[in-house]
């Protein structure tokens, strides 16, 4: 190789190397003029860093209300009696005067039953008394004449007394051929159809007396001195949500259930025609009182921790407090410690939501400072605007654009030096 091949390949090697060192210059100074374009003038506006965005929530007023302690429970509303109509004889159904749903007094008619077969007995009841009393007064005449043994006129006056009984035997099983009401109430089922055999003994009606109504419940021992007889109560049903029953305690069992640690409880309501038996109720018992005390919703509890603690809004931060809780009453729950009269509390986005956060009330306006958009009009934003080739600019901006410009130059004149 001569010395002319050697020239060349060294001027070549040093142009290479010269033309990757000024990329590299000039990508580190288009950085630097990003970074005076956007931070280096003070954020958005040139005066500093950027607010950060308030977290919207929802909240409410800690106010004062009327609270109470109670003891709630479930059970199925009963009837004070329900009494069931049997038959006491036999005979064919003949007549049917109540229907389910129909209210009867005590005594009144229902079922009719066929009376032939029973008047049949009857008539010959009464012959064998009549026999047997005809024949009784005989031997008495001969008893006292003493004509007759003692023996025969013992056996003669016991046959008329059987008789006797037999008779009112038969006169008493007519009169069960009338089935009646044995109380007043309301007929809750009828068993029987017109024509049916009906036997002794067999079920053909349901009476129950509906009002008042009985609810039995079961209360937890340590619970049990809260209550006391006369001492009222609340009932709700599933199927009228929109109506309260007023009850009360008639009584309470004097022991303790040994396997479950309740006591029975047993409490009456009026019906008013609304309830019926067998309805599921809600009972609650007042058990104290507090008026106007301090309430807040339950769910602005924080539920991410074991404390009672809730956040409240203050000058726009977000603060946590700890809470002592007292009564829980649906979806509100006493303050006993730790809030004020008028202390807004978060209900909604306390999820997360951390000390000192900037908070505003949800539906709020957002603030200039709170703004993702910058401010127009600043100096180092339309710099960088300009820096970019997209507008012109003064100060910072016409400083970036002259570093832009000047890469085409300095390239250029690398480039120049590698022909060569």
């Amino acid at each position: 190789m001569n010395r002319q091949s050697i020239l060349s390949s060294i001027v070549l090697i040093s142009a290479a190397l010269a033309f990757g060192c000024g990329e590299e210059e000039e990508a580190n100074s288009q950085a630097g003029a990003r970074g005076q374009g956007r931070g280096g003038g003070g954020g958005w506006g040139g005066g500093g860093k950027r607010a950060a965005a308030a977290i919207p929530v929802k909240g409410d007023t800690v106010a004062r209300a009327d609270m109470s302690a109670y003891v709630e429970t479930y059970a199925r509303l009963e009837a004070e009696r329900q009494v069931s109509v049997l038959a006491r004889t036999t005979g064919l159904v003949e007549a049917l005067t109540g229907e389910e749903g129909d209210s009867v007094a005590q005594g009144q008619a229902l079922v009719r039953l066929d009376k032939e077969e029973l008047s049949l007995r009857l008539k010959q009841a009464k012959t064998a008394f009549d026999d047997a009393r005809a024949n009784h007064d005989r031997i008495e005449v001969l008893h006292q004449q003493r004509m007759v043994s003692q023996t025969e006129y013992e056996s003669s006056r016991l046959r008329f007394a059987n008789a006797n009984l037999s008779l009112e035997e038969a006169e008493l099983n007519l009169t069960y051929t009338d089935l009646t009401a044995p109380i007043a109430g309301v007929i809750t089922q009828r068993l029987i159809e017109i024509g049916d055999l009906v036997r002794g003994n067999q079920e053909v009606f349901v009476i129950a007396d509906l009002d008042p109504l009985l609810v039995r419940i079961f209360v937890p021992e340590r619970r049990m001195y809260q209550l006391h007889a006369g001492q009222g109560a609340t009932i709700a049903v599933e199927a009228l949500p929109e109506h309260s029953f007023s009850g009360q305690i008639r009584m309470i069992s004097p022991e303790v259930d040994p396997e479950s640690g309740t006591v029975k409880v047993t409490l009456e309501v009026g019906a008013n025609g609304l309830l019926k038996p067998g309805m599921f109720a809600t009972v609650r018992i007042i058990t104290e009182r507090r008026p106007q005390t301090l309430v807040m919703p339950k769910k602005a509890l924080i539920l991410e921790t074991d404390e009672d603690d809730v956040f409240t809004i203050d000058e726009g931060k977000a603060k946590r407090i700890a809470v002592e809780l007292g009564f829980v009453e649906g979806d509100r729950v006493e303050v006993v410690a730790g809030l004020n009269e008028g202390d807004i509390v978060v209900t909604v986005g306390h999820e997360g939501l951390k000390e000192g956060a900037a908070v505003r009330m949800a539906g709020t306006a957002v603030t200039e400072d709170e703004s993702d958009t910058p401010p127009s009009g600043e100096g180092d934003w339309q710099g960088v605007k300009g820096g970019n080739g997209r507008e012109g600019g003064g100060g910072n901006g016409q400083q970036a654009s002259g570093k832009t410009g000047a890469r085409p130059d300095s390239l250029r004149g690398k480039k120049q030096g590698a022909v060569r």
